[in-house]
């Protein structure tokens, strides 16, 4: 049974449980608040975020301006966008349709436009930029690889103070269409007079090799039945995923049908796809859901094994009769192994 985190006052030997709260109930508000504490910590965000505006409400459309205000936005160390939608307590079952809009929106800036964003936001700063070309600069150096290509597929962010089913199921599905999005729930404590709050990611969920020491090149297997039935793949399945399935699902199956019989790391998938470790861990997760829902069943289409190569980490192989048979679907698909992907 999953359990909320305990949360205790220590003095010496004496420990006293902290009581949850709401952030409401803590007399606390979204942007007096809650705002100003992703601000402040941009780390709420993820590793490395560069926080570039705002209550940002600049936009305009062919019939006219638009009065959406979007909570926060930051980049990446890789150049990519993070938008961020802020709720102080249980996010509404929209919030997902609400973060994809501000997506769709920011994904249509170019550098010079953040820049320019990033300009009035920070220029109030005694720290802050005093052009558009020191805000330009300033954004280049945190994020070498900044381009207007790379700001087109922002990373979602939704940071509340719970989530209902109706939005966990949604974002579970965007994650297995490949979407990078994570929830992030904020949780206040009463402490006596006193108040503490405690912020933690959500999803995506753990991978369970973060948490598992094995041996190496020994098979794993589960005592636990599987959710749904082992069903050998047929012509038509495979068709239907090479129609359907995300970019770390294909590329996984055209690594392993590019050298049939052989083990190709998740860090090579990775490399091919360009995707972070935590969108490449949703991306696995979330097919697992297709799985069991599209496909009627617990088996991926390739056989997957722990630390059968040099690394600690997840492998992947296809046998060489559904490789031949994924060939036939792919046929815009270089085949080309994870190996000569490495020498490239």
């Amino acid at each position: 049974m999953k359990r909320d985190e305990l949360v205790y006052s220590v003095h010496g030997k004496s420990a006293t449980a902290a009581v949850p709260i709401s952030l409401s109930q803590a007399g606390f508000h979204e942007r007096q608040h809650l705002q100003e504490w992703v601000l402040a910590h941009p780390e709420i965000l993820g590793d490395d975020v560069m926080v570039v505006t705002s209550e940002f409400d600049k936009w305009a459309g062919r019939d006219g301006t638009q009065s959406d205000r979007l909570d926060i936005l930051a980049l990446d160390r890789s150049g990519k966008l993070v938008v961020a939608e802020l709720k102080r307590d249980k996010a509404p079952d929209f919030v997902t349709m609400q973060v994809i809009k501000y997506a769709a929106m920011a994904s249509r800036f170019t550098v010079e436009k953040l820049a320019d964003a990033y300009l009035d936001f920070a220029s109030k700063r005694t720290d802050g930029p005093g052009t558009a070309e020191e805000a330009l600069t300033l954004l280049q150096n945190f994020a070498p690889e900044v381009t207007d290509e790379s700001l087109r597929r922002p990373r979602l962010s939704i940071i509340a103070g719970g989530f209902g089913p109706a939005v966990t199921s949604s974002v579970a599905w965007l994650s297995s269409e490949g979407i990078d999005i994570t929830l992030t729930k904020v949780q206040a404590y009463q402490l006596g007079d006193a108040h503490m709050v405690t912020v933690s990611q959500v999803w995506p969920l753990p991978d369970e090799d973060d948490f598992i020491v094995a041996p190496t090149k020994v098979e794993r297997s589960s005592s636990s039945a599987p959710t749904a039935p082992e069903v050998p793949w047929s012509h038509e399945d495979l068709q239907a995923l090479a129609a359907t399935a995300p970019l770390t699902i294909l590329t996984t199956m055209d690594l392993c049908a590019a050298a049939p019989g052989t083990w190709v790391g998740g860090d090579q998938v990775m490399a091919a796809t360009g995707r972070e470790k935590n969108a490449h861990r949703g991306d696995y997760g979330g097919f697992a859901i297709t799985l069991r829902r599209k496909f009627g069943r617990s088996n991926a289409p390739y056989d997957m094994n722990y630390a059968v190569g040099d690394a600690w980490q997840q492998y992947y192989r296809l046998s060489p009769d559904l490789a031949h048979e994924w060939r036939q679907f792919r046929p815009e698909a270089d085949f080309v192994s994870a190996d000569d992907h490495d020498h490239s």
